[in-house]
Order: C-alpha cells, then sequence, then structure tokens
C-alpha cells in the first residue's frame, strides 16, 4: 500500500551505535532523532519496550531505507529480531527534532504490566544495563579477591565449599553477562545456543578473545565426555558456557573444576570486557577505563597463579 510507512521507530539495542545496529546497518540510508508522544520507557528482565503513557514521551532513532524494497527488507529485519512473543508492531507518529511529524512503525511492548516492569527514563542505552556497570565491576572485585587470597584444594579437603562456592555463583553470573549480551546483539528470543553459536564467526568477538589472551582450559559436556571444547581458539564463547553448564547440571565439584572455573572466570571476564568496550556506546575515556589494565583479570592470574 502507498500509505504505509516507510520509516521505522528504535528506541533500544537497534538504535545507531547500539549492540544490535550492526545486524541492519547495511538497510539503513537515513537516521533521524525522534520521539513518540503519549508513550512511557520501561525496561523488564533488562529489556527496554515502551507502551502508551498520558503525557509521556520516548526518545528514538528514525530509521529509513533509500527504496521500497530495502523498507520491506529493514521492517522484517526489525521484526525478526522484536519478536512478536515480546513486542506488538504499531503504526505510530513520531516527530522528528526538526519538528516533522512521520508515521513509522514502531515496537510496543506486550503485556506491559506483567513481570516486573521498570520506568526508565526517556531515552535507553545498553551503557546504563546493570550487569554491565556494576555487575562486571562486582565480578571483577570478587574474583580478584578470590585470586589473592584462596589457593586451590581438592574438594575433600575442609573448607573446600566454603573457598568453590563463591566463585561457582560468581562465574554463573558472568555467565549471565554473556548472555544479556548476546540477547541484545541476536535477538532477545533467539535460541541461547544458537546466540553462542554465532559468536564463532563474529569479528568483534574473535578479536576481543585474542585482546584477552586467556588462560587455556579444555572441557567435555558432562554427558557426552568424547565432545571437548577448547578456549582460547573459536569455540571459546562455547567452552566457557560449557563449564556453566556443567555446573549447573552435574551439582559437585572436584580439584580440577577449582582450577577450571577459576582460570574460565579470567578468560571469560576479560573477552567481555574487551568485547563489550569495543561494542558498546562509550566515550573514548569511559572506553580506555572500561578495559584498562587495572580492570583485567589476567595479570593478577598470573601473579598468584603462575602463567597461564
Amino acid at each position: 500500500m502507498s500509505d504505509t510507512p516507510k520509516a521505522i521507530f528504535v528506541y533500544g539495542s537497534l538504535r545507531r551505535g547500539e549492540l544490535a545496529y550492526r545486524q541492519i546497518a547495511l538497510l539503513v540510508s537515513r537516521i533521524d532523532r525522534a520521539n513518540i508522544p503519549g508513550y512511557g520507557l520501561y525496561v523488564r528482565d533488562g529489556l527496554p519496550f515502551i507502551t502508551e503513557v498520558r503525557g509521556g514521551w520516548v526518545r528514538g532513532d528514525l530509521l529509513t531505507a533509500s527504496t521500497l524494497e530495502g523498507a520491506d527488507d529493514l521492517r522484517h529485519k526489525v521484526q525478526k529480531y522484536e519478536d512478536g512473543s515480546l513486542y506488538i508492531e504499531r503504526r505510530l507518529r513520531a516527530r522528528t527534532e526538526t519538528g516533522d511529524e512521520v508515521d513509522a512503525w514502531a515496537y510496543v511492548g506486550r503485556g506491559p504490566s506483567k513481570g516486573n516492569p521498570q520506568p526508565h527514563e526517556q531515552q535507553w542505552s545498553s551503557v546504563d544495563d546493570p550487569l554491565f556497570r556494576g555487575g562486571l565491576d562486582g565480578i571483577f572485585a570478587i574474583a580478584k579477591r578470590h585470586l589473592e587470597s584462596v589457593r586451590p584444594m581438592p574438594a575433600d579437603m575442609e573448607g573446600f565449599w566454603d573457598a568453590f562456592l563463591p566463585i561457582q555463583g560468581t562465574y554463573l553470573t558472568l555467565c549471565t553477562v554473556l548472555e544479556r549480551y548476546t540477547a541484545f546483539v541476536f535477538g532477545p528470543t533467539t535460541d541461547p545456543g544458537r546466540r553462542l553459536s554465532s559468536l564463532r564467526g563474529d569479528r568483534a568477538a574473535v578479536d576481543a578473545i585474542e585482546a584477552a589472551n586467556p588462560p587455556s582450559i579444555e572441557v567435555s559436556d558432562s554427558r557426552r565426555p568424547q565432545q571437548r571444547q577448547r578456549a582460547p581458539g573459536p569455540n571459546s564463547f562455547d567452552a566457557w558456557y560449557r563449564v556453566r553448564s556443567n555446573l549447573s547440571h552435574r551439582g559437585k565439584a572436584a580439584y580440577t573444576d577449582f582450577r577450571l572455573v577459576e582460570r574460565s572466570i579470567v578468560g571469560l571476564h576479560d573477552t567481555l570486557r574487551q568485547l563489550l568496550a569495543d561494542q558498546l556506546p562509550l566515550t573514548d575515556a569511559a572506553r580506555q577505563r572500561f578495559a584498562g589494565d587495572d580492570r583485567m583479570l589476567g595479570p593478577i592470574y598470573a601473579q598468584f597463579r603462575g602463567p597461564q
């Protein structure tokens, strides 16, 4: 139809500079800053959504393709990312910074009162995600204290669980940071296994692994011991996530798990810091602080555990 909107209003990870924008960048020919009046911004389980709010307004980007065919392709790509189980596509009126009013497709939260939605400011950014900020800093602090004060020990030694459980819980939280990142990049309802596999050929992820120079690990599926995965390498994220899955499913640990979890915390933490520093919309100064030498666990591990 001729009156079908050619623009899409985005307010989350699909905005220019945000984590998922590269998924659609080649289809976008124009970006205008805009807002949607009569709506408010909320966050639920880390994901932003908008819903009708009297007197509210939400800032975002108005994305336009150069051709009608390109507009269809862009819309289909965004529809796939903004899954229908979480969002409803609506035709809304957006207002640009220059005062123009434009019909645009926008994605409104489904079941806005369900779960535990929290009101947000008028503009969302992945930089503000609590897992990427305080969460990652907390993981670093706990892992640093552990490496400085605890020595690896066998599972039958007194004090093992007091020493092991804190780093086990810390590692599970670190894997949640990884899950949050892949959800923002590849879509929140995409199967977690598919999201992880997509990192294997992702240039930013490959570069982050190389920059982090993580300690080597080798891990097998506890249900299929013949299948082994290694880090560093193309399957590093699969290997680190396999450590998490084994811990969750098996419910037991041994001396090798102690060392394995330590090395996995160091490798995954430092790689995620490198990856997020590259991908988050940070200022240059904030990027240097985020992935500075004083925020890496590798040197601390080398100091207290010896060569990797």
